[in-house]
């Protein structure tokens, strides 16, 4: 899988906000989410190739102020070009929804995408290109 790894999602949460099953369940929930945002086959290849992490905060995470609820942040890092404002806001409504359905309806959810540019990511010292992905795309399309 040489310079295809992609997308990255980082998940953080204050401590002890998920089980380690439900932290499971929103790994792939979000991961599946994210594939279908970016309109990536939701094949074997394209799952493994997808990382999700999720890291608790040991102090937590909140928004300003006195008794506000506990925040959750992801961030979503893929390669430029598979996103659109439309796609993340979809996005954001089902990264929210899974939060929610993990931690609780009160969670503030905080969806960051930051796009790397074709050339600015490599895994395992090859570079991931846009054409490389689309090869994979049409092959698993293609059934192969």
């Amino acid at each position: 899988m040489m310079g295809v790894t992609m997308p990255l999602v980082e998940i953080t949460v204050p401590e002890g906000t998920l089980s380690e099953a439900a932290a499971e369940v929103l790994q792939q929930r979000v991961a599946d989410s994210v594939l279908t945002a970016m309109e990536l086959p939701l094949t074997e290849f394209f799952a493994a190739a997808t990382w999700v992490y999720v890291r608790e905060a040991a102090k937590g995470l909140a928004t300003t102020g006195a008794g506000r609820p506990p925040g959750v942040l992801v961030v979503v890092t893929p390669l430029e070009g598979f996103l659109t404002p439309e796609r993340n806001e979809a996005l954001s409504v089902e990264v929210t929804r899974h939060v929610h359905e993990a931690a609780g309806p009160d969670t503030v959810v905080w969806l960051v995408v930051n796009e790397i540019p074709e050339g600015n990511w490599a895994v395992n010292g090859g570079l991931t290109r846009r054409a490389k992905i689309d090869e994979l795309v049409a092959e698993a399309a293609a059934g192969n």
